[in-house]
């Protein structure tokens, strides 16, 4: 009988790094996770309206779309990165980063509400500070009522309201844009839990 080498690979492993580096790569992810959100919203929002000649969503809103989903996703990786040893220099260099994005989009009132109003939000609701639940099905709803319930759905809609929400493409079709969008919120809530989840911060 062949005598057969097998490699086996530890995919529980945790890769240092530093806060640095870990930010650049954080801000990056949420980069191309909120791009992709974006063009669902923008597909779904111009397939309803085929005939108008605009063709994008106004910069303000999506500045404002990329501000809150920073704040909202980064606040929930801090909040699970809690006893991390350097989990202030984390924080300090998140925000010094998305303050120099707010600069650049003519937005930084909006990102000093954001960066008060969702840590609020998140910290009202038990059944994440508790537990650690982010979305929960909704079994046997009716016709007019959410598909979900609980934090993501909730930070979901507060990006939609915040940004494209108002604007009048949106508005006909505005409960399927957010249904669609807890979607898009809840996957790249568990792409970067488990990214975050990888890496010790090292200074």
């Amino acid at each position: 009988m062949n005598q057969q080498h097998i490699t086996l690979h530890d995919y529980g492993g945790k890769v240092e790094t530093d806060c640095n580096s870990f930010i650049e790569g954080l801000i990056e992810l949420l980069d191309e996770l909120g791009d992709f959100g974006l063009s669902r919203i923008h597909k779904m929002v111009f397939s309803a309206n085929p005939n108008i000649k605009v063709k994008s969503l106004p910069q303000t809103d999506i500045n404002h779309f990329m501000l809150t989903w920073y704040v909202a996703l980064g606040e929930l990786m801090f909040f699970s990165m809690k006893n991390e040893t350097e989990i202030n220099a984390i924080i300090n260099k998140f925000y010094q980063e998305l303050e120099l994005s707010a600069v650049e989009r003519n937005a930084t009132p909006f990102l000093i509400e954001a960066k008060i109003t969702i840590p609020k939000i998140i910290a009202r609701d038990m059944d994440f500070v508790n537990q650690g639940v982010v979305n929960r099905p909704t079994s046997n709803r009716e016709q007019d009522e959410p598909r979900n319930s609980g934090l993501g759905p909730e930070l979901a809609r507060v990006i939609i309201d915040t940004s494209i929400g108002t604007n009048p493409l949106v508005s006909p079709i505005y409960e399927k844009v957010v249904e669609m969008f807890e979607t898009e919120f809840n996957n790249a809530y568990g792409h970067c839990s488990l990214a975050c989840s990888t890496f010790t911060i090292i200074k």
